[in-house]
């Protein structure tokens, strides 16, 4: 029984040293003792492959790796121990939670935090510090009553007692029934002296640079037991007779040194001489093939040092813009090594202090160069598939089957329904609203929008309908059957076991485990096999999970919601550890866990100011002047502060410096991942320092200072775009060909660096060649990426597909006549807002009414419902109106009240299955709606009062098969289009055998109407209303319903006159006053704000029986002002009979115009821009028509709104101006 050390500076061979003895061991006696090789727990992989690969050994069972936990659980098994039922971590959390909860009221200082998130975890990883230092509770109630007698009471004696009280109730909990793995090693110890294993057996130990204190025991135990214990530690054995101060960064493994020959000497056990690995004088270590690097590892920590004299050819120093052109810059380097150098992939390490910062950058990029790669960190499945089911399905229970969590749970490919269907019930869904009860009921779905509020609920449904309703009912059965049966099971449970146990009912209904074997089968045929490994470990932490639930906290009373987020705690916690796939691969490692044996090159990324050294973070139950205290009172030592954590942070630095035998690259980020600057790290300050013509290199995302761009297209890639792109492939070729010597060491360095994997060589051709379009010089070595890559079918086609868009033109094809009359019809049929829809941008027409693309339906209430809801209102209350020949002006406001009531109360039902009564909120908004419609009716009764015009027709439709018929609108060639639409309202005042009319559309929100917006195109709605009242003026003023005010003069014959054209905004005003209202004033300003806009007749007499009560000022109902001495206001919105006839003949030449641009296919993409209002704000085609003002063909058109004059002018000569502007 004897102690040895092998020591050593870094790639002096300790590791090689352990190996060669075991192998010596196992070639003279391949079946003595057994022979134990102790290393860190990552580092168990590497160790068996080297053991194994070793010459001449061949299999064995004689000699095995563990890690101190392996070794646990080998001894347990042999003498007993492991019977026992281990809880892992996420268990101890939920126990020490439960026990937080059950003895809040003794806490004297953890009462107030208990309950806080988080607060366990805290908790659990105190408690397993404790346990790793030895120190059980009644060693905590002894340190909390020395503390109590020295300091007297305080937050740290409170701290303490209750750290012992719940340490002392987790030990009653677990005793006797459940294992704490903290406790392994405790127990370990405990069961050494009883192991036939290792009676006579030899242990060597590396990889380690301190040990815990339960570590400790257990080396002590194997010293006794053992016949012989190695231990490899990382110091100068030159130095050990001299002092080491904190900030050595051997201090920490000659402090381990010293521990370890204090429990040899204390046990009696025998301490060998110690191997000391030293170089001859002037020889570098064996690991080291150059000496720059044997200097770097020798001179970094003393002080003074000799500088190194001349440059370096296996150092260098590296800076980059930010993370990913760091990471690029590596993978770049690294493919040059291998390709130029003789390097393979496994040669290569990435190291790094802070692995999360930089894991996504590493993985992307390096998948992008063909680089394959083992990361060595436990990686997190939050967003496995299998993951996100259980979330979610409990989320849909405790939510009623809301949208979110529903289609989670059905989009996570375990629940049988295809994504297609899935889609398609989510439409009908969302078009619907549906959730809760209806998911869970077993009627099926028969829901349907209605187009207008008017339209019959109980109508037949089509065959097409039918259909569709089955194709969802069917899938909307098989989406719910395992959750429904979950939901039931759940609902009522009050105990973790059965809810427990239904959530893996609801897999196994699912039929998890064959879908994921499925995967496993499909990853690994496709050979991805860490993708296969990744859904064996998740299922297995899965169940494993659920086990640990359940003997934790299994009978525990626990509702829905607290089981729900203690799941959550638990799935975010899940960390899938994988084993390299390949043996060939770039190793990705931090240097405080990874080793990396046998590496050629490594690169250090992140050498930055506060992340190499790291800042220790103090986040413990303990703060470091706590620990300093108890240990200074009590001789209790616990877990090293933050200021030590920050000495050993020294210790990282050599490991980084030390791990190439051949090149060392260290790099650094300019600016963070926000892109804040960011300094070195006094590591680059020291390098520099040390090696003054250090190698430094800029890595560059991209080469040069080329612009980003776009590439060439794939016609132009086979030479047939234009001459021009044809002449310039061949001026590449003969570059390359004919000058290829000419070629500059600038560009062969570019060539060198940048050009190492086509898919990233083409992303860096783009812009060269955007270059050679603007006719600037590019380097020949583009030239000669673009033959490489044109010359092998494997790159081609890619080339054509990703440079395509170097050449191309956002500008649309008009269609061919034919297609464009089957699409739109002949005659065509169109509404004054399509015409408006395609004057505003032809392609959007295109989208919308040509290829009918529809945006999600979704059940809300949007501005569309109220204004559909708003017409139908006003329309119904009109027809009670007239129906009980009720005068609008002679109501009193009670009874338009009642009346508004009772229309909304019967609309209300009718609009999107009922979405007014779906919610409290909803139902809120209905009362809303009800004093915004009765304001409306308010202020309309106020025109019928102080004016003579009368309602003659609402929601008049003009169109086949409605009151009134199509305007035929004559086109080129013997065409025609018909017009179609509905008018919300006409209104007529009669005089003698004369009548004026007037329309008015009403708006659910303010709307305003100028010359401009005519002349514009863009608002032609009133003006078509009025142009077909008058033309069917005669037929409305026969068939209207006026009673006892119908003149007896009316007749067919009767002269009918355009009145004006109004925009009413229905809205209930918020009123900004200085100060108090009396009732009147407040009227008087309601009426101001809700006051009509648009455009009347310059008649005194008309605008007399529109507002019979305003003399002279301006009217609170119409845009009109009076004079004293007669006439109107300039301001006033009144065009003569003249501009009238103008306008309606303006009208006819623009939907006519519009009309035979259609059927002439026109689709141009040319939306308007009118000072800063644009087309595209509110088009939901934006995604479609990938409109781009960088484009050199997508501009928009530029609307200018000139003076009254020069408006009239333009519009007498006729709408050319604005096909001009939309054909181009």
């Amino acid at each position: 029984m004897s102690l040895r050390f092998i020591l050593g500076r870094a790639g002096t061979g300790k590791s090689r040293a352990c190996l060669d003895e075991i192998a010596q061991e196992l070639k003279g006696s391949p079946q003595g003792p057994p022979l134990l090789f102790l290393v860190p727990e990552q580092a168990t992989f590497q160790t068996e492959r080297a053991l194994a690969t070793m010459p001449g050994l061949g299999g064995t069972i004689r000699a095995q790796v563990f890690s101190f936990r392996r070794l646990a659980y080998r001894v347990l098994q042999e003498v007993g121990g492991s019977a026992r039922i281990p809880i892992g971590d996420l268990g101890k959390r939920m126990i020490l939670r439960n026990l937080l909860e059950k003895h809040k009221d003794e806490l004297r200082l953890f009462h107030r935090s208990a309950g806080q998130p988080g607060f366990a975890d805290a908790l659990a990883g105190a408690l397993s510090e404790l346990k790793l230092y030895n120190i059980d509770a009644t060693s905590l109630d002894r340190c909390q009553t020395e503390v109590i007698e020295r300091q007297g009471a305080g937050l740290l004696a409170d701290k303490l007692h209750d750290l012992a009280l719940l340490y002392g109730a987790l030990k009653t909990f677990l005793e006797g029934k459940y294992t704490d793995p903290d406790d392994y090693l405790h127990l370990l110890a405990q069961r050494i002296p009883g192991s036939v294993m290792l009676r006579d057996a030899e242990v060597w130990v590396d990889g380690f640079a301190g040990f815990t204190p339960q570590e400790l025991s257990v080396l002590a135990a194997l010293m006794s037991a053992c016949r012989r214990v190695n231990v490899a530690l990382c110091l100068d054995p030159t130095e050990l007779d001299e002092p080491c101060d904190l900030d050595d960064p051997f201090f920490r493994t000659r402090e381990t040194q010293a521990k370890l020959l204090q429990l040899a000497f204390d046990r009696g056990i025998v301490i060998e001489k110690a191997l000391h690995l030293v170089p001859a004088p002037g020889q570098s270590a064996p690991r080291f093939q150059h000496p720059e690097l044997q200097h770097l590892e020798s001179f970094y920590f003393r002080r003074p040092a000799p500088p190194w004299l001349g440059g370096t050819q296996s150092l260098f120093v590296c800076a980059a813009a930010n993370r990913r052109s760091e990471v690029e810059g590596a993978a770049r380097e690294i493919i040059r090594l291998c390709r130029d150098q003789g390097y393979r992939w496994r040669d290569v390490a990435v190291l790094l202090r802070d692995l999360e910062s930089y894991y996504d950058s590493i993985e992307s990029v390096f998948s992008d160069f063909g680089i394959p790669l083992f990361i060595d960190s436990k990686r997190p499945a939050p967003h496995h598939p299998l993951v996100e089911l259980i979330r979610s399905a409990l989320e849909a229970v405790l939510r009623d089957w809301a949208y979110e969590p529903v289609f989670r749970y059905l989009k996570t490919d375990l629940v049988p329904l295809s994504r297609g269907e899935t889609d398609r019930l989510e439409n009908y869904v969302l078009a619907h609203g549906i959730r809760g009860r209806r998911w869970r009921d077993r009627e099926p779905w028969l829901f349907r929008r209605r187009l207008t509020l008017g339209e019959d609920a109980l109508s037949e449904f089509s065959d097409q309908e039918l259909a569709e309703l089955a194709e969802i009912n069917g899938a909307r059965d098989r989406a719910r059957a395992a959750l429904a049966s979950f939901h039931k099971a759940v609902v009522g449970a009050k105990a973790v076991r059965p809810i427990t146990a239904a959530l893996y009912q609801l897999l196994v209904d699912l039929k998890a485990p064959e879908q994921i074997s499925c995967w496993i089968a499909e990853a690994e045929a496709a050979g991805r096999i860490e993708e296969a490994h990744a859904h064996r470990q998740v299922w297995a932490a899965v169940i494993d999970l659920f086990d640990q639930i359940v003997e934790s906290l299994g009978e525990t009373p626990l509702d829905l919601a607290t089981y729900a987020v203690v799941m959550e705690a638990g799935l975010d916690s899940l960390k899938l550890s994988l084993i390299p796939p390949e043996l060939d691969q770039v190793f990705v490692g931090s240097l405080d866990r990874s080793r990396c044996p046998g590496i050629r090159a490594a690169f250090v990324l992140g050498v930055s100011e506060g992340v190499l050294p790291a800042r220790p973070k103090d986040d413990g139950i303990f703060d470091d002047k706590e620990r300093e205290r108890i240990y200074a009172l009590t001789g209790l030592e616990l877990a090293p502060g933050s200021r030590r954590r920050l000495f050993d942070e020294e210790y990282h630095i050599y490991v980084a410096l030390t791990r190439a035998s051949e090149r060392c690259y260290l790099s650094y980020p300019l600016a963070d991942a926000e892109g804040r600057a960011q300094l070195p790290s006094s590591v680059i300050a020291r390098v520099r320092e040390l090696f003054p013509q250090v190698t430094e290199r800029t890595w560059l995302l991209e080469p040069g200072s080329l612009p980003t761009g776009a590439g060439l297209s794939g016609s132009a890639f086979a030479g047939a775009a234009t001459a021009e792109t044809a002449a310039m492939a061949q001026t590449a070729l003969a570059a390359r060909t004919t000058k290829e010597a000419a070629m500059s060491a600038v560009e062969r360095e570019l060539a060198e660096e940048y050009i190492v994997h086509p898919a990233r060589s083409l992303s860096y051709l783009i812009p060269s060649l955007r270059e050679a379009l603007a006719r600037r010089p590019v380097p020949l070595v583009w030239w000669a990426v673009y033959s490489w890559l044109a010359e092998r079918p494997a790159w081609r086609e890619l080339l054509a597909r990703v440079l395509s868009g170097l050449w191309h033109k956002n500008r649309e094809q008009d269609l061919p006549k034919p297609v464009s009359r089957r699409l739109f019809g002949d005659p065509l049929r169109a509404s004054v807002s399509r015409i408006e829809r395609f004057l505003a941008c032809p392609f959007s027409h295109f989208i919308s009414h040509g290829l009918r693309l529809k945006e999600r339906r979704i059940f809300r209430l949007a501005a569309p419902d109220l204004g559909e809801f708003f017409h139908a209102a006003l329309k119904q209350f009109g027809e009670r109106l007239r129906r009980d020949r009720l005068d609008w002006g002679a109501l009193p406001r009670e009874e338009l009240f009642r009346l508004t009531g009772e229309v909304v109360s019967d609309l209300a039902p009718q609009l999107q299955n009922e979405i007014l009564l779906s919610t409290a909120r909803h139902r809120y908004l209905t009362g809303r709606l009800q004093q915004t419609l009765s304001r409306a009716v308010i202020v309309l009764g106020e025109h019928a009062r102080r004016g003579q015009f009368r309602p003659l027709a609402l929601e008049v439709g003009f169109g086949p098969e409605e009151l009134l018929p199509p305007v035929q609108v004559p086109l080129t060639g013997g065409r025609w289009m018909d017009l179609v639409g509905r008018i919300d309202r006409i209104d007529g005042f009669f005089v003698g055998d004369a009548s004026w009319l007037r329309v008015i559309d009403y708006k659910s929100n303010r709307a305003n109407l100028k010359l401009a917006d005519i002349a514009h195109g863009l608002k032609l709605q009133l003006l078509a209303y009025l142009d077909v009242a008058l033309r069917h003026g005669n037929r409305l003023l026969q068939g209207c319903a006026l009673g006892e005010d119908r003149p007896s003069s009316l007749s067919a014959a009767t002269a009918c006159h355009p009145g004006g054209m109004l925009y009413f905004g229905i809205c209930d005003p918020l009123l900004s006053t200085g100060g108090p209202l009396t009732r009147d004033e407040a009227e008087r300003a309601i009426l101001k704000e809700a006051k009509m806009c648009g455009h009347v007749l310059a008649d005194p007499a008309v605008v007399a029986a529109m507002d019979g009560q305003t003399r002279q000022g301006y009217s609170p109902l119409i845009p009109v002002g009076l004079k004293k001495e007669g006439g109107f206001y300039s301001a006033s919105s009144v065009l003569t009979m003249e501009q009238f006839a103008l306008l309606r003949q303006y009208l006819q030449s623009i939907v006519a115009r519009v009309g035979e641009a259609i059927l002439d296919g026109l689709v141009s993409i040319r939306p308007h821009r009118r000072d800063d209002r644009l087309a595209c704000s509110f088009c939901p085609y934006k995604s479609v028509c990938q409109f781009d003002l960088l484009l050199q063909d997508n501009d928009y058109r530029l609307l200018i709104d000139d003076p009254p004059e020069k408006i009239w002018e333009k519009i007498a000569a006729g709408p050319k101006a604005i096909f001009e502007g939309v054909i181009r």
